[in-house]
């Protein structure tokens, strides 16, 4: 309580009844407010694409920290909470997903103003009953743009309320600038803002930040409205800079309250870190163990979040025929599933590192199970990876002999271009040998493909299983489809079928935390909408979510459904219906091979969710489908669509219906199915 009484000082205030009103803050501070046509000027590069703005906008002198104006002209005042939105945008930050409480007043009216005022100028509110999903969709937004965009909670319990949803954030490396409301710290109407209801004492946490602290890049606090602006960028900046991951700022109402003069930063002065590049020591070492390994492995796990990495990954396998690439993390599309190199997808659990002499890891968190599967012990080992020591991990001894904190596309650029230019290696790799172990590889990957078509049942009438599912859909829904996935114990088998190549074109979390894809899907839509369409030809790509019923329960499902609905968002949810949890009998499995889960049924080790509930009537009662009324489910009229699926031919049909629907007419659907 004594950091906030700290701005009672710095304010002069007049009595006016009751409640006591702030007069001017920079009678004695050597800051120029910006006139409110230079605002608009300011800003209209940005209308349209905020972000672009950093590199567009007239610079002022040097000397000034802020935009500023020696017209004359007459500057309406703003409260700290108007700032705030207006600071968002200018920062970049064209959505926030909000769910408002009581310590939001100044914040509402700010909002209502600003939608009012400057809606072309102003970040897009999506209401989210559930601060889950509002978190998550935040994360599939950053997922497709690599931007941060703003996700607005209340106090103590809204923090709490964003649960797993940060642990996703931080250990997926995804940029979120998260706001909350502090109990106000005034009880007597002292100034505007001070506490008038009930919950105001309760709410009131001995530090609200150390909720998140932990998972946080940064933790803030707006302490006064005259640095609102110069504490979102300083966010940002970690929230951008690598390893990037969520920020958390708070304030109370008194200052969300306080009148402010308009003012802006030039935002090319706050720009994150950029990327760091290999030594040429590193580029040395690297390269040769690469080119003269018999067995050489790339092990990768989240570099393809650089949709250009791919590409790189590719030129440098095609450099050293016979090289092998395994994808630990499944998280984005790495490497090209077709290309002979692949291994892959595996959470970390590949026999390929068994026989490997020489490993490479790229951006990866785990590369292997010690206990498990884990590399000769001659190997060879090096690490390049923004964050090479998995600083937030406790434990985590995975040797190297050299590790390097570096972007994974600048350094594979500087591999590649270092392979290419160097004679002796260029020579080395003209050996016939190396001929003859790419023609291997390439026969090892035609019978990986062979056997895994073998897998599959397509026969109309046969039942359904993680096989023919991931075959189907990728023979059903168009190439340009975004698998937004969180599949569990299903989704490896899933991605051996649907054999993504294409970079984006599959995301999982990264993180642990279920659920996480309910909200993440509408994100991901949202920002290929508001992008390119995501298929490169300005046709918006199909989102197509695949979620285990497990993690559809855990996350407000009906939350997601409601806010895809209110605000139009249309993707195709496939929902796995296996009747529980699969991964907690694994796990007890891997322990106890010979215990007593064994022989226990699901509902004695309670992963049971049977009866299941009707997940298809679920998405249509939870879209506001008028069902039980006039209206009928198949009324072109209705948004959501739900269907049930067991067979292979009920399940081709129901993706022929969401090609149409979906992806055409704009609304959604959930497909529910039975295996």
């Amino acid at each position: 309580m004594t950091s906030r009484c700290l701005h009672l000082p710095r304010v002069a205030f007049k009595p006016t009844g009751r409640i006591l009103r702030s007069v001017d803050y920079y009678s004695s501070r050597n800051i120029i407010p910006v006139a409110s046509s230079l605002l608009c000027t300011y800003r209209t590069s940005s209308a349209t694409t905020p972000f672009a703005a950093r590199s567009t906008r007239n610079p002022p002198p040097a000397s000034h920290r802020f935009i500023s104006s020696d017209s004359g002209q007459h500057v309406e005042d703003y409260t700290t909470a108007f700032a705030l939105f207006e600071g968002l945008w200018e920062a970049g930050i064209t959505h926030c997903f909000v769910n408002v409480g009581s310590d939001h007043p100044p914040i509402i009216e700010a909002i209502v103003k600003g939608k009012r005022e400057r809606p072309d100028r102003w970040p897009k509110m999506i209401t989210c009953p559930s601060e889950i999903i509002a978190i998550s969709m935040a994360d599939g937004y950053a997922r497709v743009t690599g931007r941060p965009q703003a996700v607005l909670v209340h106090v103590d319990v809204g923090t709490q309320a964003l649960g797993q949803g940060v642990h996703n954030a931080s250990v997926g490396r995804v940029p979120i600038f998260i706001f909350s409301g502090l109990c106000p710290y005034t009880e007597s109407g002292e100034v505007i803002g001070s506490r008038t209801e009930y919950m105001h004492w309760l709410q009131d946490a001995p530090d609200q930040k150390s909720i998140v602290r932990q998972y946080c890049r940064y933790t803030g606090e707006v302490r006064s409205g005259l640095n609102v602006k110069q504490t979102i960028g300083r966010a940002l900046q970690f929230a951008s800079s690598t390893p990037k991951g969520p920020v958390y700022v708070a304030g109370a109402r008194e200052v969300l309250a306080e009148t402010i003069k308009p003012y802006s930063l030039r935002q090319e002065q706050w720009v994150p870190t950029g990327p760091s590049a290999l030594p040429l020591d590193a580029l040395r070492v690297i390269s040769k163990a690469l080119v003269e390994a018999e067995r050489p492995l790339i092990i990768t796990g989240y570099s393809g979040r650089d949709r250009r990495t791919p590409d790189l990954l590719v030129a440098l396998a095609d450099l050293i025929p016979g090289i092998r690439v395994h994808d630990t993390g499944g998280s984005d599309v790495c490497f090209p599933f077709s290309h002979p190199a692949s291994e892959g997808s595996r959470f970390s659990m590949h026999d390929c590192t068994k026989d490997a002499d020489m490993i490479f890891l790229l951006d990866c968190d785990v590369p292997w199970i010690p206990s498990r599967n884990p590399p000769p012990e001659n190997a060879k080992i090096y690490h390049v990876d923004v964050d090479p020591l998995n600083q937030q991990i406790p434990v985590s001894f995975f040797p190297a002999h050299g590790r390097w904190k570096a972007d994974s596309y600048t350094a594979l650029t500087q591999l590649v271009d270092y392979i290419r230019s160097d004679a002796s290696l260029t020579v080395r790799l003209k050996d016939p040998k190396y001929a003859a172990r790419g023609a291997a590889r390439a026969s090892v990957h035609q019978k990986t493909l062979a056997h895994l078509a073998s897998q599959v049942r397509s026969e109309d009438g046969d039942t359904l299983d993680p096989h023919n599912i991931g075959n189907i859909l990728k023979n059903c829904l168009p190439d340009s489809t975004t698998f937004v996935v969180e599949a569990v114990t299903a989704a490896q088998i899933i991605s051996d079928q649907v054999q993504p190549d294409r970079p984006g074109s599959w995301i999982n979390c990264g993180g642990t935390g279920i659920g996480w894809s309910n909200g993440a899907a509408l994100g991901v839509k949202m920002a290929l909408s508001d992008t390119d369409g995501g298929s490169g030809h300005n046709v918006p790509s199909l989102v197509c979510q695949i979620v285990g019923d497990g993690s559809f329960m855990c996350a407000a499902p009906s939350s997601a459904l409601w806010v895809a609905s209110k605000y139009k968002i249309p993707i195709l949810t496939v929902v796995l219906n296996n009747g529980g949890w699969k991964a907690p009998r694994n796990s007890t499995q891997l322990v106890y091979p010979e215990g007593l889960n064994t022989s226990a049924s699901d509902d004695e080790i309670n992963i049971s969710f049977r009866p299941t509930p009707n997940y298809a009537a679920l998405a249509e009662a939870a879209a506001g489908s008028e069902t039980g009324w006039n209206n009928k489910l198949e009324s072109p009229e209705s948004w959501m669509h739900g269907l049930r699926v067991k067979t292979v031919g009920e399940l081709k049909e129901g993706l022929r219906l969401a090609r149409s629907r979906v992806g055409q007419d704009g609304k959604g659907m959930l497909i529910e199915v039975l295996m």
